[in-house]
């Protein structure tokens, strides 16, 4: 009778503590999430995260005003690095952004843009975690902005 007893409050604790770890987990996940089949958006519904990365809240923000949204999304988990590189080709274009470059040494880092703002993707691995930054920003909207330098400095010369 004992050993029945003691059985039953193993169990019950076993199941009320799985209970809690679903319940804890549910609560971790960011207000603005949108899933599909194999990917999320958070914050920005134009750049989708493969569902193997893990958002990380407290190195990540989003700034948002009427006509602005910019940020940085920090997303960690175990990902080959070449397998996100080709997720985030294939599936940014599909999603309006065109690739503009890429560098690859250790890090890959990739470019992309849109009519109205730019995205930066930066993929590093250590050890058995790979790190995703996306970096999303305003692109510059008037050409004569960039044509114009500071006092002094004038393409192609060079005052050393």
């Amino acid at each position: 009778m004992i050993k029945t007893i003691s059985l039953f409050f193993v169990i019950l604790i076993t199941f009320s503590g799985c209970a809690y770890f679903q319940k804890q987990v549910k609560d971790e996940t960011p207000p603005s999430k949108q899933e599909t089949i194999n990917q999320v958006f958070y914050g920005f519904p134009d750049i989708p995260i493969p569902k193997e990365l893990e958002f990380v809240r407290d190195k990540s923000f989003i700034y948002e005003t009427v006509s602005l949204r910019a940020g940085v999304m920090y997303l960690t988990g175990n990902v080959d690095l070449q397998s996100l590189e080709n997720y985030f080709k294939v599936n940014m274009i599909k999603n309006g952004w065109r690739f503009v470059n890429s560098f690859k040494f250790r890090e890959i880092s990739m470019n992309f843009s849109k009519e109205d703002k730019t995205c930066n993707i930066k993929m590093s691995r250590s050890g058995f975690s790979s790190e995703v930054e996306i970096w999303v920003g305003p692109a510059v909207a008037d050409r004569s902005m960039i044509e114009r330098q500071p006092q002094g400095i004038q393409k192609g010369t060079d005052k050393n």
